[in-house]
């Protein structure tokens, strides 16, 4: 699981065939995770353990 707030995280998360979450706090807005094919998208880091 590749955990990032950008486009470029979600294309490394890709690239490296894991599974991606895009988290909505931080320096990129929610579409440009939207548009980078972010697996999974988060407003709240409690969030991130139904993942696990």
């Amino acid at each position: 699981m590749y955990v990032g707030d950008s486009g470029v995280d979600m294309q490394t998360a890709r690239n490296a065939g894991i599974t991606s979450v895009g988290v909505t706090w931080g320096f990129r807005p929610r579409t440009e995770l939207e548009a980078n094919q972010a697996i999974h998208i988060v407003d709240v880091p409690e969030e991130i353990l139904t993942f696990i």
